[in-house]
């Protein structure tokens, strides 16, 4: 019986959820996971101020409400947050799988889908309580509407522009990212479509962009807490005069490394092959361009935060990939499929069997330590125990809600403009959640690896960064 490629499709996306569930955190991942947990748990709430940030703007409210669906099932926050990522990556999985199969066979179409589901920057996002896993599935899927949308007749280019609206609920930067391939589309259509289609991404926007303000104290009071965003953006980018842009390239190509591993080599080959045969730009060749070259232009000269925002370009890769080497594979087959199999087995390997920074290890080594840290504190006094984090501060917050948790950065006013300065003196136990500040502050006299007590005399300034 011939096995139908929708049908493989839905065997990869199962395969892809099956291998997630053993590695799965048991714990919020980083400082944005707690904040999407408070919507969850509070209520969806956008606001300028730390405090009043559930999640931070601009929201991302149909993946809270997405969240919050599955949070009826898991009764967990943090467990709702992974349950979506690891749908998402069976789903993207899939999509990758049905798009390689355009350009390749069957054979090579799989090999490279499961390549771009083992990659340890997939499988890791996969994990976790983060939006990037989302953000490569709505990559893709938008990508393959706005492409099918250029060719075919009205209204197909309507229906795939409030596609890119409504999915900007899930994830805003959509619009940033694949607005060049949205235009794109439009250069096909005549002037009275291209207008419609404008005017059906508006109103799609409308349907999570109306109840973001809503929920989060009216039209002015949101459109300052996204104001807010993009400045404390803007400071962080090349245009601030920092080492933004070097920091942002590095951190990229950081993203990409853990991303590819051995298809970067495979990606390369294919491309330097259809260099030196074609001659002239063809409409695939145009069509991988939008969708991934602005990512990165966007990613080195304004922001990324975050390497799991590569995870919008990943898909694009994985199917460029299988699309420069189908030519190769059809001649030489039993050459090709074996290596591109071999790196999907290195994939796997470096997550599974690896110790890196995204690894099954890290998740592991993640829910391990913050489940110690949570165990050590709980054996200290409440009244007398001041915890201090920096990265891990709302980590520590939302897990020891009854103690006194406070920042030890040195510019608390970047990630909180209403941040109090508290001081504390002897006699008073401390504990860092999280690594040890450098420098080491003098009022701490450290007696165990990672707690100790204020120094007599001595007084300790840190910073409530939600004052009430």
């Amino acid at each position: 019986m011939k096995v139908s490629d929708r049908a493989v499709a839905a065997i990869l996306a199962a395969v892809v959820i099956v291998a997630r569930l053993p590695f799965a955190t048991q714990t919020l991942w980083a400082w944005d996971s707690v904040l999407y947990a408070r919507a969850l748990e509070q209520g969806f709430h956008v606001g300028a101020d730390l405090a009043d940030q559930r999640p931070h703007p601009p929201g991302y409210l149909f993946y809270v409400g997405a969240a919050a669906a599955a949070r009826l099932f898991t009764g967990d926050s943090n467990a709702a947050l992974v349950v979506i990522s690891v749908l998402a990556s069976g789903l993207t999985a899939a999509a990758v799988y049905l798009l390689c199969r355009r350009y390749a066979d069957r054979a090579l179409a799989v090999v490279v889908a499961l390549g771009a589901a083992t990659a340890p920057l997939a499988w890791t996002y996969g994990e976790v309580a983060m939006p990037y896993a989302v953000l490569g599935l709505l990559s893709i899927v938008l990508a393959v509407m706005l492409r099918d949308a250029r060719a075919r007749p009205w209204p197909a280019a309507l229906v795939a522009s409030a596609g890119l609206g409504l999915a900007a609920g899930l994830r805003q930067d959509v619009l940033l990212l694949l607005g060049p391939l949205w235009l794109w589309m439009l250069a096909a259509r005549p002037w009275r479509e291209r207008g419609l289609c404008i005017v059906a991404v508006g109103l799609a926007a409308l349907a999570w962009f109306l109840p973001s303000a809503s929920l989060s104290g009216g039209l002015t009071a949101y459109l300052a807490s996204l104001g807010g965003q993009v400045a404390r953006v803007s400071e962080l980018s090349p245009a601030a005069g920092s080492d933004a842009l070097l920091r942002n390239t590095l951190l990229t190509v950081y993203a990409l490394f853990w991303g590819l591993l051995g298809f970067a080599l495979l990606l390369v080959a294919g491309i330097i092959a259809s260099l030196t045969t074609r001659r002239r730009l063809s409409e695939d060749t145009m069509f991988f361009a939008l969708w991934l070259v602005p990512a990165a232009v966007v990613y080195v000269t304004i922001h990324i935060g975050d390497p799991g925002y590569l995870m919008s370009m990943l898909p694009g890769l994985y199917v460029s990939c299988a699309a420069l080497l189908a030519p190769i594979a059809r001649r030489a087959a039993p050459i090709v499929i074996p290596w591109t199999a071999l790196f999907v087995l290195i994939n796997a390997a470096v997550f599974v069997l690896g110790d890196g920074p995204l690894s099954a290890s890290a998740i592991a080594s993640h829910d391990r330590m913050t489940a110690r840290r949570i165990a050590v504190v709980h054996a200290m006094a409440p009244s007398s125990t001041v915890v201090l984090a920096r990265s891990d501060y709302l980590i520590a917050r939302y897990y020891l809600p009854e103690y006194t948790v406070l920042f030890d950065g040195a510019a608390p006013e970047v990630l909180s403009r209403s941040a109090r300065e508290v001081r504390v003196a002897a006699p008073t136990a401390v504990f860092f959640f999280g690594s040890l500040p450098s420098p080491f502050p003098a009022a701490v006299r450290l007696d165990t690896g990672d707690s100790g007590t204020i120094v007599p005399g001595a007084t300790l300034v840190a910073y409530d960064l939600e004052p009430r």
